[in-house]
């Protein structure tokens, strides 16, 4: 019964594509609309009116967003391991750009943060990175790396960006081999 009602359902999407759809949008997301492939028009908020048709429409959130990053195990000038965990909130400025750079455009920003974050830590040794740390100038010089890297590209506005986290980390090496009661037990396959 099912295979003999389907082209029922087949003819009601076709003749769905026809009529326009709306959906309304409060000021925190903004839509764009893609028609035959291209960016067509983006706006925030409203009602969103479109033929399915020809049109496509994607929804973003452009509200402030916080992202807490991975920690990181890092060696500073001094050959002192440290890990780190950073933190950035950014809000999106610009659609345009972040629609045609990125598929997913939460990931690219973590991920460039995480850059961020090591290529500034590594720069410092551990007393200057501290002291960096405890005036907060760490924070404001890792924001305006973020931006730039962001800014241009993504369409981001960097809003803040630091360290949560700053511990020292003691790098451990587990070696496999030597005498028999240190080595590690040998597990039979089936």
């Amino acid at each position: 019964m099912d295979g003999a009602l389907s082209w029922l359902s087949w003819i009601a999407s076709w003749v769905a594509q026809f009529i326009p759809k709306w959906e309304v949008l409060d000021p925190t997301l903004a839509w764009m609309k893609f028609r035959r492939g291209q960016l067509h028009s983006c706006g925030r908020g409203g009602i969103v009116v479109w033929w399915p048709l020809l049109t496509k429409v994607e929804i973003h959130s452009v509200a402030e967003q916080t992202i807490k990053l991975e920690p990181q195990s890092l060696i500073t000038q001094d050959a002192v391991t440290i890990t780190v965990r950073g933190v950035i909130v950014y809000e999106y400025e610009d659609l345009e750009k972040m629609a045609v750079t990125t598929a997913d455009p939460d990931d690219s920003v973590r991920d460039k943060a995480l850059m961020v974050v090591a290529y500034t830590v590594v720069q410092h040794n551990k007393e200057s990175l501290l002291a960096a740390f405890r005036n907060e100038t760490l924070d404001e010089d890792m924001r305006r790396k973020a931006q730039l890297l962001l800014g241009r590209k993504y369409g981001v506005r960097v809003l803040r960006m630091g360290l949560i986290e700053l511990t020292p980390a003691r790098p451990y090496r587990l070696i496999a081999g030597g005498s028999a009661d240190t080595a590690l037990p040998m597990v039979p396959v089936v």
